[in-house]
């Protein structure tokens, strides 16, 4: 009898531990579908009753996170405690717990400082090894696809640009090969090809080579010092790297139709139009904006989902919008934030050379001035160096110019 309790034991131990940890996961599930359920209810009510919108959370909304995330954080402490005899490592189920407190909370500081039971930089390394699991080995499920296997379709893709995922599928079907479609659409675009059908994801579609060829437009947020988000579309012509508008939208939700219109206005000011644009798959640029651009003849370039780098040239603009310029302000309002933007378009359009076109600046190269000329070092000693300030002078423009005559005294 010993014996059989002895040998059972070890069997028991394993089941245990998976039901706790099934568990967990369901209360985690259950306070996220409390979550959002609540967000949903908040938003309605915000609509219904047509307040002003902003990204300032209320404050119900702030408590209902808290609430949650510190539900889910004692459902997994008491069922931890409620197996632990002795010192032992944290279980996985509240490290999760705690992670999905963490991002649910993300922005509330203090919070984060007294409610939270691990600390946040062990809260992030546990986010940052969830993360990072897909790339460890496999200790389970499906093995990986053969080399081989990955070559062929890859093959069956540069021969026959216009297959898809299904096309590709079927036809490894026939030679006796299993493999799903999202299998194969996650092959191809670590490959650089578009599961869907002759599109490729390579950077020949986003390039120009004549002005007003394609304009690269995309949205960026910025926080006013009141903690309201606003939001601010930046227009770039590919070729010359000419910044041709950085609108403020005074609030968060922007629609197609303020975008369009945007759109429009700059086509006027600056009488022209492109040819093409590209953009990402967000609503403001679907609707009234997708409609008007047929109307107007000027082809879409919309980049793939989750591939940001294929629309470089606006992701590098507003990079360097950031460093440059909102890292050293904190702007009030949204009429504020438009005047330091119009100086920074002033600026990157005029002054600032771009390593793209050669070191010179997006105004030159649209008119296609020459270099400058390299000038004796004697030259150089009758001139003197003068400054010209943008933004309050926190953007500088610099030339070497004549030295003016002395005035003949009377």
């Amino acid at each position: 009898m010993n014996t059989r309790a002895t040998t059972s034991r070890p069997h028991r131990e394993p089941s245990r531990g998976l039901w706790s940890v099934l568990s967990s996961a369901a209360s985690l599930t259950l306070r996220a579908v409390e979550f959002g359920f609540y967000h949903l209810l908040l938003t309605t009510v915000d609509r219904v009753s047509r307040l002003p919108r902003n990204t300032t959370m209320p404050e119900a909304a702030r408590l209902y996170r808290e609430n949650i995330a510190l539900k889910a954080q004692l459902d997994a402490l008491e069922a931890e405690l409620a197996q632990r005899t002795e010192p032992a490592p944290t279980p996985m189920a509240t490290r999760a717990a705690q992670v999905f407190a963490y991002l649910l909370t993300r922005g509330d500081e203090p919070f984060q400082r007294y409610f939270l039971s691990a600390s946040l930089r062990t809260i992030r390394r546990w986010a940052t090894r969830f993360r990072s699991l897909r790339g460890r080995p496999a200790m389970g499920g499906r093995p990986p696809v053969d080399e081989k296997v990955v070559e062929l379709i890859l093959t069956l893709k540069r021969e026959n640009r216009a297959w898809g995922q299904r096309r590709i599928r079927e036809e490894l079907r026939r030679m006796g090969i299993r493999v799903s479609e999202p299998t194969i659409a996650r092959i191809l675009k670590q490959h650089g090809f578009s599961p869907r059908p002759g599109r490729k994801l390579d950077f020949e579609r986003v390039r120009s080579t004549a002005k007003d060829a394609l304009w690269a437009l995309d949205f960026f947020a910025v926080q006013t010092a009141k903690g309201v988000w606003l939001q601010a579309l930046l227009i770039i012509d590919v070729h010359t790297r000419e910044l041709l508008d950085l609108r403020v939208h005074d609030g968060w939700d922007v629609d197609s139709v303020w975008t369009i219109r945007t759109f429009n206005e700059v086509c006027g000011r600056e009488k022209r139009a492109p040819q093409a644009v590209v953009h990402d798959h967000g609503a403001h640029f679907a609707g009234q904006f997708a409609r008007q651009l047929r109307v107007l003849e000027i082809e879409e370039e919309v980049t793939p989902t989750g591939l940001p780098s294929m629309n470089c040239y606006a992701e590098r603009a507003i990079g360097s919008v950031r460093r440059e310029l909102l890292r050293h302000i904190r702007v009030a309002d949204a009429k504020e934030l438009q005047f330091y933007l119009d100086e920074y378009r002033r600026y990157a359009n005029t002054e600032r050379p771009h390593q793209g076109i050669d070191g010179r600046t997006p105004e030159e190269f649209a008119a296609s001035k020459p270099e400058a000329e390299v000038i004796d070092l004697a030259d150089v000693r009758k001139r003197r160096l003068e400054r010209r300030p943008y933004a309050h002078g926190i953007l500088q423009g610099y030339a070497l110019v004549a030295d003016a005559p002395p005035a003949k005294a009377a």
